[in-house]
């Protein structure tokens, strides 16, 4: 009878040290990540096992109680042999001083590795992309919490980080809640197409053996299967890229997001303040507050960046082969964990952000933001080509900077002089009409097209992205909802057959 620890020996001897250090010890934390994920298709293996026959009812009994055992012990609990770098080996291994050799070794009757891993690792995802988009759910509503009270906040909006047109922080911050609308979309979508059962798939070409991969699917809360036998094992499993690359484009908003706030809350901007909980100080310089918490959200954003051709790269040699991920070091892992500490941490600034509207207000006038709603009127009012009317308005900024002439005090001589050089004709604008026009307020007030920074359409905005959040609220709650109940009852059949 077969003692040995790994399954190579009766194939090919004793396995070498050198590999047991390097190949098979790394792999442990994998599984212990995804511990549950294992134990869960194990059990639902063993499950459709007894009931199709495959097991008898005793020794079916017998396994499902060691493999309830495995579920209840979880990975801090359980006896692990550092040395074996394979879930299979360690269960069995587990199992058999349970029970013995008869029936630890029956658990992969109609099962490869190959579809038992890929199977894990469909069910590992599923349930953590479930967590990210609760945590991105609630950085949602906390974006929209916080544009509400903001849709009157007028600031400087840029480009090339220089002033560019008034907006308001709400405007912004819808902005990015429009961002994080399509993440979560793409969350979901990723989800559908992970949440499929690979049992079955055995091997490579399928199994002779009556597995039921449709009750085997409905015990673990799968929408459907991987059909192609080979699709559904270890093979060309784009599923992983597809998940990686969704929480690398994730964690790159996230970034983004992170970087203007923190921008926003140095001195020389002074727009906005995180709290105090969430910052940091110099070891030697006492006045310093540093925000923590955005420079965390910046620096895994940055490294999210290798995530994905770290995905490809072990994928993209795979012929007939298992994937080349297997062996390498846990991308995804450590994608989700990355991902949840930026929704985490970003959700905890915003809800607890000090915005300064009355600097945002008085930044937003000072240089010239409204210049193109001169221009605009120039050609409402008097029939200039947009062109002309954009080169009026640029001399006479040109004529106003070098005078040190601001918005607030703009001067009509000025500008009529602009427009003789540029237009080559006499505009009769008044003082206050032109100091109205370069007015921050009055020019957000202008803005007529849906989605503009008109508080009126940030209102209707705000409005039209909550409810998406419901949605998207209302479908996590129907997917966890199921997915839980599909386990309770594999748990409860499981029980039943093991009575």
């Amino acid at each position: 009878m077969k003692q040995d620890l790994f399954l190579e020996e009766a194939r090919l001897g004793p396995r070498s040290d050198v590999l047991i250090e390097y190949d098979e010890m790394p792999r442990l934390p994998m599984f212990r990540e995804r511990f549950r994920a294992y134990a869960l298709v194990d059990l639902a293996h063993a499950v459709m096992m007894v009931e199709e026959g495959m097991l008898t009812r005793e020794r079916g009994a017998k396994l499902l109680r060691g493999l309830r055992q495995v579920l209840d012990l979880g990975p801090d609990d359980f006896p692990w042999e550092p040395r074996s770098g394979s879930y299979l080996v360690q269960i069995e291994r587990y199992l058999e001083q349970q029970f013995g050799h008869d029936i630890a070794g029956r658990l992969q009757t109609g099962r490869s590795r190959n579809d038992q891993e890929a199977a894990a690792d469909r069910v590992y995802l599923r349930d953590a992309l479930l967590g990210t988009i609760a945590d991105l759910i609630a950085l949602e509503r906390a974006l929209l919490s916080l544009a509400a009270q903001h849709t009157e906040t007028i600031m400087p909006a840029y480009t090339h980080l220089q002033h560019a047109q008034p907006g308001t922080f709400a405007h912004y911050l819808l902005r990015e809640a429009s961002i994080f609308e399509r993440d979560l979309q793409r969350l979901e979508g990723t989800f559908a197409r992970t949440n499929l059962n690979a049992l079955g798939g055995a091997a490579l070409v399928g199994t002779s053996w009556p597995v039921n991969r449709r009750r085997t699917a409905e015990l673990l809360g799968h929408d459907g299967l991987v059909v192609n036998a080979s699709d559904a094992g270890v093979f060309a499993r784009d599923v992983l890229e597809e998940g990686v690359a969704a929480l690398a484009l994730l964690m790159s908003n996230l970034g983004r997001h992170a970087t203007d706030l923190y921008v926003w809350s140095s001195w020389e901007f002074s727009f906005v303040e995180v709290a105090d909980g969430l910052a940091g100080t110099s070891s030697i310089m006492p006045q310093k507050k540093n925000p923590h918490a955005l420079e965390r959200v910046k620096a895994l954003a940055g490294q999210a960046a290798g995530w994905l051709p770290s995905m490809m790269c072990a994928q993209r040699g795979v012929l007939s082969t298992d994937l080349d991920a297997m062996f390498g070091d846990d991308t995804l892992a450590e994608a989700l964990r990355a991902s949840r500490a930026g929704l985490r941490l970003l959700a905890e600034a915003v809800r607890t952000l000090r915005v300064r509207a009355d600097v945002m207000a008085e930044r937003a006038g000072v240089f010239w933001s409204t210049a193109s709603n001169l221009a605009d009127e120039l050609v409402r009012r008097f029939d200039l080509p947009f062109r002309t009317a954009h080169h009026v308005v640029g001399r006479f900024v040109k004529y106003s900077t070098d005078a040190k002439q601001g918005p607030a005090d703009a001067s009509v001589e000025l500008f009529r002089r602009a427009a003789q050089e540029m237009a080559g004709r006499d505009i009769e604008l008044g003082a206050a009409d032109l100091h109205r026009i370069l007015d921050p307020r009055a020019f957000l007030e202008t803005r007529v097209t849906e989605g503009s920074a008109n508080p009126r359409h940030a209102a209707d905005h705000i409005r039209v992205l909550g409810e998406a959040t419901d949605r998207h609220a209302a479908w996590h709650a129907q997917q966890t909802g199921k997915i839980a109940a599909a386990i309770a009852g594999l748990e409860r059949a499981a029980g039943a057959l093991s009575a």
